[in-house]
């Protein structure tokens, strides 16, 4: 099914001047699906979503507004408007308004950090989750790279004001995109060329300008976001590039201290992760988001698990304690349809017989679930792994991802992997891959096997939101004994 995407001006009450300003955005998704509304930062523009929208659109409503002064909104001459965050908050609550936007997981990055806090502690009924992507609310999570804007802050001249005209060179900017990135083939030229464009027009040196003299403000206005933090306990993610030069990795992990249960994620990035690292960034987000909006699944839809056994599936459920020492929460979801519980145990078991050995079918069943962002199908086939006998970095990799150092067992993975997450179109280089490892079409169908079996267990595991059982979490290490 195609995704529905739009890109839209929109007319916009400004309660200031009294007038409208045209605000620019990108709407993608099904009207009726759950809303993730995106505020992008400096020097940017909603254009920086452009990837993290095709990934999230499938499943919900994304919707990213540029800034007054950015992209392609309205921007009206710094003369005559007032560029402040309370300002920027005013307009982007005004604009949710038009939208009707009434309950939206609120996903904020630099700027739009203390644009999207100001709108949360306004509306906070609206706010059903809250990721922040670099997008600061700690002093802590200040580097350096703002002492020339602090120095201006502190003494407001000519001279100061003129030093920060640094930051609105090309070379800054592409600093800003490329800096702390292992390789930066992988940034897109038009990225830091469209910002590069929109600062050079006539007028927005001095919008930029404003915004810098006015960010002190959002330091003050820290302790409030901070509080509304507290109060609200909004179901939190924060994920980082942790190679920022001007957000430190500080200022994520200081999310727990208001949230305890913030969900914190390091990415090996710089301050712009979805360039370089879109994939990694957007299966962490899908699965926040599949946790913390999706209030139609779980319980919602299945009810008390235990409770509703069928007759037909406690034998079933029996078998599988036999091989777990316990029923996983998982099984008690499949048998809700004792057939479909039966045909999955009959899957592990014609995997089982297969040309591939023991742990390259859990490599292909971890691979399969990891591409389906189905944490519980990782934890348990990692676990499964160690038990037949992988060795612990393999089952390292498997719990954590990334390439394996064995060629056969990543030449497993990588086809599992390709199956699962290009709805089964493998290209010749997979085929070739799995062949040079010493594989051939009887493992290519037996890996196939594994994918399929996961694609039927992961929706379940999606659809009831089943806990990951105790038995298939990290066995912690323990300390020698003194």
């Amino acid at each position: 099914m195609s995704t529905r995407f739009t890109y839209q001006t929109v007319p916009v009450a400004d309660r200031r001047t009294g007038s409208a300003v045209k605000i620019f955005y990108r709407d993608a998704g099904d009207k009726d699906a759950p809303v993730v509304l995106l505020l992008h930062g400096f020097p940017t523009s909603s254009h920086q979503y452009r990837g993290l929208i095709n990934r999230l659109a499938d499943k919900y409503r994304v919707i990213a507004p540029d800034l007054p002064g950015f992209g392609f909104s309205e921007a009206p001459d710094a003369k005559s408007y007032e560029y402040s965050f309370d300002h920027l908050t005013e307009v982007i609550e005004s604009f949710t308004d038009v939208l009707g936007l009434t309950r939206y997981a609120l996903y904020v990055f630099d700027y739009g950090a203390p644009v999207g806090f100001r709108l949360a502690v306004s509306r906070p009924e609206r706010v059903a989750a809250l990721i922040s992507q670099n997008g600061n609310a700690y002093e802590e999570g200040l580097s350096d790279g703002w002492n020339p804007i602090r120095a201006y802050w502190q003494k407001p001249t000519e001279e100061n004001r003129a030093n920060l005209r640094a930051f609105l060179k090309s070379e800054t900017t592409l600093f800003q995109y490329t800096h702390g990135e292992s390789d930066t083939s992988l940034i897109a030229p038009e990225s830091y060329t469209l910002d590069q464009h929109f600062l050079d027009r006539p007028g927005n040196d001095e919008i930029q300008l404003d915004l810098f003299a006015d960010y002190k403000t959002n330091i003050t206005a820290y302790p409030r976001f901070q509080e509304y933090f507290r109060k609200y306990h909004p179901p939190a993610l924060a994920v980082w590039g942790k190679n920022d030069p001007f957000f430190l990795p500080k200022g994520a992990e200081a999310f727990r201290r208001d949230m305890p249960d913030a969900e914190i994620h390091f990415v090996d990035a710089g301050h712009f992760p979805l360039e370089a690292h879109l994939e990694e960034v957007a299966r962490i987000i899908r699965a926040f988001l599949a946790r913390t909006l999706d209030t139609a699944q779980g319980t919602a839809l299945f009810g008390d698990l235990k409770a509703n056994v069928p007759k037909e599936a406690k034998a079933l459920l029996d078998n599988l304690g036999s091989v777990f020492g316990f029923i996983p929460n998982l099984g008690y979801a499949i048998a809700v349809e004792p057939a479909v519980l039966s045909a999955y145990i009959t899957i592990l078991q014609s995997l089982g017989a297969t040309s591939l050995d023991p742990v390259a079918q859990q490599v292909a069943l971890v691979a399969a679930s990891r591409a389906n962002a189905a944490d519980y199908g990782v934890a348990v086939h990692a676990t499964l792994a160690a038990k037949v006998g992988a060795p612990a970095d393999v089952v390292e990799v498997l719990r954590n991802g990334g390439p394996l150092a064995d060629p056969k067992l990543e030449a497993v993975r990588r086809f599992a992997d390709a199956i699962a997450s290009n709805r089964t179109q493998v290209s010749d280089s997979d085929v070739n891959a799995l062949k040079a490892a010493g594989y051939d079409c009887r493992a290519a169908i037996a890996i196939a096997l594994a994918a399929a079996g996961k694609t039927l267990v992961n929706t379940v595991a999606h659809l009831s939101k089943v806990k990951i059982d105790a038995g298939f979490e990290r066995v912690p290490k323990t300390e020698p004994a003194k």
